[in-house]
């Protein structure tokens, strides 16, 4: 528990000191003098208005949603005791992604685009548990199946809105918001998610025992645990984190698989131990991914790209160096 604090003390540090540099990381330079200028409202209008309603809201919803997909994804490898489980398992990215294409669509509103993308992520919980109640059998495996099913329905509508979309303007925005990016974060979208993020976050943390309890399998009922109230609990506001990050990001990969299989590998403790180190590392990864993805070429790059290869490249290593990976 002594090093876990550490190591969490740590990751705090490197992501207060990764959230200063990133001030200062983009297309538009800004000096040391500019930017505290501008963090102490002096600086010129241009500074000010480029920390202030670019950067900063950025950053920090960055921040968010990378600790947020990296606990949701912990949660998800705990509860099917599969250390290379996702949130995509059951179908959640997929429902985010059909409602934001609907709304780009049809409604073609940033807010409403959010609100379309929010409940197509609740609309694949629904469905995926509507699924599993008319099944019988293993109730994890059932829950495995339904995802599967769920999210198979929504990719191929996802594929059949895509043919109808403009391809002059719709089909090239629906396309690039599937690759996932964050260059139209705001103030707005920073609360709205900081919100949702908090709640589903605290009351994760507060579950985080009973969370590790159903991980050991059957023994969970004899140790008074409410196995299925409680993994409803879980999943229900898990799925919250993912909604609330595709709602404002579209998909962005690998890092509910990754950044929790990797605490795992290098701690080997539990959810209970992991959680605050989990969501610290996950915030840290997303944001540099980030700024690669803003800084490395003219253009930016969707996140995805930078996020998946380094997720390869990562199980790739300890695959190639016989590590255990599953």
């Amino acid at each position: 528990s002594g090093i876990i604090m550490k190591n969490a003390k740590t990751w705090l540090l490197i992501l207060c000191i990764s959230i200063f540099v990133s001030l200062f990381l983009g297309r538009y330079g800004l000096s040391i003098n500019e930017t505290f200028s501008a963090l102490c409202f002096q600086g010129d209008r241009i500074a000010n208005s480029l920390l202030y309603n670019i950067r900063l809201p950025r950053i920090l919803l960055v921040c968010l949603c990378g600790g947020a997909l990296s606990i949701a994804g912990m949660v998800f490898q705990t509860i099917f005791k599969n250390s290379l489980a996702s949130p995509d398992i059951i179908g959640t990215t997929s429902g985010c992604s059909l409602g934001a294409i609907l709304g780009i669509l049809f409604l073609n509103d940033v807010l409403m685009i959010e609100l379309s993308s929010f409940i197509g992520g609740l609309l694949s919980l629904f469905l995926v548990y509507f699924l599993t109640r008319r099944s019988k059998g293993n109730e994890i495996v059932n829950l495995l199946i339904s995802g599967i099913i769920v999210q198979a329905i929504f990719t191929s509508l996802i594929m059949a809105f895509k043919i109808v979309a403009d391809p002059y303007q719709q089909l090239p925005s629906i396309e690039y918001w599937l690759m996932g990016g964050f260059a139209d974060a705001s103030w707005s979208n920073l609360l709205i998610c900081f919100v949702l993020i908090l709640i589903s976050v605290f009351i994760l943390y507060r579950l985080r025992w009973s969370i590790q309890i159903i991980g050991f399998g059957q023994e969970a009922n004899t140790l008074g645990v409410d196995v299925k109230k409680i993994r409803n609990q879980a999943l229900i506001f898990s799925i919250l984190l993912v909604s609330s990050v595709v709602s404002v990001a579209g998909p962005v990969s690998w890092v509910g698989l990754l950044v929790p299989h990797m605490i795992r590998l290098w701690t080997n403790q539990p959810i209970s131990k992991n959680y605050v180190l989990t969501l610290l590392v996950g915030a840290v990864f997303v944001l540099w991914c980030d700024n690669i993805a803003r800084c490395l070429f003219t253009i930016e790059l969707p996140i995805s790209i930078v996020t998946s290869f380094f997720g390869a490249l990562y199980l790739a290593i300890i695959f190639r160096r016989g590590k255990k990976v599953i």
